[in-house]
């Protein structure tokens, strides 16, 4: 999921205001009149030749992610043509800093294609723009098998009690710590395991730590992704289930922010929780641990196999809490077809060709992100052949990962960009660490008390 860069200098104290969504009509053509009967005594026409069946391929177009997504999805055309006789399949590729907004003003003009792509923060406001459609139809005709997908990521894709998309990647949020083992090993640290403990990683940080040059470890302080995965770490959350209620407030929240901070401020391990140019340093050797997704597995396992990374690395699920607990919350990006399609049912054929098994492993290799948010991609011995943090996570979280929590009203962008500012007050120093979760904990619950979009 692509999060908004943060200026570890600027910040806005206070909630944004958007523009609710407006749904989009549909315009249905009148019949043509009825045709006059001949006259009395008048002999009838002839009847019409029956038209033969078009020969014309159905032509269909994916918005795809510009960049190793897309990349992946245009090098699979000729396949999944040769697979699908009889369609053509065009690979749009949209910049993610502007693909809804463009997405969004081709659906208002009636000219969007057949598939878009889908975070899990988005489909109430896809749905609202009309490019997104209820499958469950469609799923049931085709007899599609949906079972392998995590149930925490079709619960996010669901609206109104129908399923709205269908995952291609997905991952158990930042739940990746990916490290310098040759920083680790001159530091004295001993190899990390998965049963390490936010204590050992707090020393790990500490011994490494030669700044400003190396810093011991990079955080996120930021972003729908990152945080939920700190605090639940320690037991606590950005939000409830139900996506009314703010849980900065909780004293497990506030524990986790606390060690966030002190990461920075006290054992001076961290330059800073803003998450800027960290794969960037990691990849220059001046980090020893930093945590996000999986989708870099492939990308570091590549640059390794071509002498392009100069040190030792690895990558371990995310350390246990004080308490005995892990982090971790569903993340995906998924497809779905728009209300424009004159082909829904074959546009779901785009759906099914992305979403399989063999794609969810394949573009792991190819370097395209995280592995297919399905069971039998993070179990299979192929994917797990390259790096067994994949199965690290099965084996560690059997029931999937945790559920991913949006506001209720929809005003997502609003509440993310709340606290992200405010958040960054407390990084910087800006304002006292009590006094700022205090005051970010009330400004994201006065954007969630607001009036649905």
């Amino acid at each position: 999921m692509s999060n908004r860069t943060l200026s570890r200098r600027q910040f806005l104290v206070g909630s944004l205001t958007l523009t609710g969504a407006v749904a989009l009509a549909a315009c249905v053509p009148a019949a043509p009149p009825a045709a006059a009967p001949p006259a009395a005594g008048a002999e009838a026409p002839a009847a019409a030749a029956t038209a033969a069946p078009s020969t014309e391929p159905i032509q269909l177009v994916f918005h795809s992610r510009l960049g190793t997504h897309a990349d992946w999805h245009q090098s699979r055309v000729a396949l999944f043509e040769e697979q699908h006789p009889g369609l053509k399949l065009t690979v749009d590729q949209l910049d993610s800093n502007d693909m809804y907004v463009k997405v969004y003003a081709m659906a208002a003009a009636g000219t969007v294609g057949d598939v878009v792509w889908t975070y899990l923060n988005n489909p109430p406001e896809h749905k609202a723009r009309g490019v997104m459609i209820p499958l469950d139809d469609i799923i049931a005709a085709k007899d599609y098998d949906t079972s392998q997908f995590w149930e925490s990521l079709l619960a996010a894709l669901t609206l109104e009690g129908q399923l709205h998309a269908i995952p291609n990647h997905g991952h158990y949020g930042t739940t990746a710590y990916y490290h310098n083992k040759t920083l680790l090993e001159k530091a004295g640290i001993a190899p990390l395991t998965p049963e390490w403990t936010t204590d050992d990683l707090v020393a790990a940080a500490i011994a490494v730590t030669a700044a400003p040059e190396v810093w011991g470890v990079r955080t996120s302080g930021g972003g729908q992704e990152h945080i939920p995965s700190y605090l639940r770490i320690f037991g606590g959350d950005v939000l409830n289930e139900e996506g009314t209620k703010c849980l900065l407030d909780q004293p497990e929240s506030i524990e986790a922010l606390r060690w966030l901070h002190d990461l920075q401020h006290t054992h001076k391990a961290d330059p800073c929780q803003c998450g800027d140019q960290m794969t960037e340093n990691f990849v220059a050797g001046t980090v020893g641990i930093f945590n996000t997704t999986t989708g870099l597995v492939g990308t570091y396992t590549k640059q390794a196999k071509a002498g392009e990374l100069p040190f030792e690395w690895d990558v371990v699920v995310g350390p246990v809490g004080p308490t005995g607990l892990r982090g971790s919350q569903v993340s995906s990006g998924s497809f779905a077809i728009t209300g424009n399609s004159k082909h829904p049912s074959e546009a779901f054929e785009i759906l099914d060709f992305y979403c399989s098994k063999e794609d969810g492993i394949q573009h792991v290799i190819f370097g395209a992100g995280s592995p297919g948010g399905r069971k039998d991609v993070w179990e299979s011995d192929e994917l797990n052949a390259i790096n067994p943090i994949f199965r690290q996570h099965q084996e560690i979280y059997p029931d999937g990962p945790r559920k991913w929590h949006r506001p209720a009203n929809s005003r997502t962008t609003e509440f993310v960009d709340t606290m992200n500012n405010n958040l960054q007050a407390i990084w910087t120093d800006a304002i006292d660490f009590d006094a700022g979760v205090e005051l970010t904990y009330s400004l994201v619950q006065e954007v969630l008390d607001k009036d649905a979009l």
